[in-house]
């Protein structure tokens, strides 16, 4: 099935079939430029086109101008030789963002802006629960948490997905995004998608308890 559709962004398409686990091609067009970019359970799977390969052909996709695309339903990818999840590359490299944390944790587009760049206010730090005297500093702007070794932080837990979720320091805050992760991640106790935490606050990746910390970055 073929679809042209301009209600949406490039981006936003891509939010939608990411969190509806799809499986096919989108076929992004911008005048002579053409980005294939070939996705399956939330995963970029494989993108080329406009002279770029891979992640770079992806990221120039979000950042097109006047682009229009198609969606092919079912399509496999010719080799797949990428292994991007979809939310957390479009909060990396995308310009939506998602501005609060609910309690429900289910979080609608209605509330986007452009991600502000500033320097961060303080040094956060995760402590996990069965080992209370170590401290797990987020020395990256965004840190995956996951089982995987190539996540930035790795927790080996089998309950724990291979990349669980992302912490992102911001402006306002430190803010988590779950990475559709198979067990979810919960904070205090409530499953969330997304949201910013709080110092003293509880995250939990599945099972694993890591209490989230901050302080203060000292200047000059």
């Amino acid at each position: 099935m073929s679809l042209e559709n301009q209600l949406f962004t490039v981006e936003e398409a891509l939010i939608r079939i990411g969190e509806n686990h799809l499986q096919g091609h989108l076929l992004i067009r911008a005048g002579s430029e053409k980005i294939d970019i070939y996705v399956r359970d939330g995963i970029i799977l494989e993108a080329s086109g406009a002279g770029r390969h891979g992640k770079d052909a992806a990221e120039k996709a979000l950042h097109i101008a006047h682009a229009t695309y198609t969606w092919e339903r079912g399509v496999q990818p010719p080799s797949g030789d990428l292994d991007l999840n979809i939310r957390e590359f479009i909060h990396k490299f995308g310009s939506i963002h998602r501005d609060r944390i609910a309690q429900t944790g289910r979080l609608g587009l209605g509330s986007v802006l452009v991600r502000e760049e500033v320097e961060p206010k303080y040094k956060y730090f995760l402590v996990p629960d069965t080992q209370p005297t170590v401290k797990l500093y987020l020395t990256k702007i965004a840190t995956v948490l996951g089982r995987n070794q190539s996540s930035d932080l790795v927790v080996d837990d089998r309950d724990v997905s291979r990349r669980h979720c992302l912490l992102d320091i911001q402006a306002r805050g430190l803010f988590m995004l779950d990475l559709n992760s198979m067990n979810g991640t919960y904070v205090n106790g409530i499953l969330v998608t997304d949201g910013y935490l709080s110092h003293g606050d509880k995250l939990e990746l599945g099972p694993y308890p890591l209490t989230v910390n901050r302080e203060a970055v000292k200047r000059g």
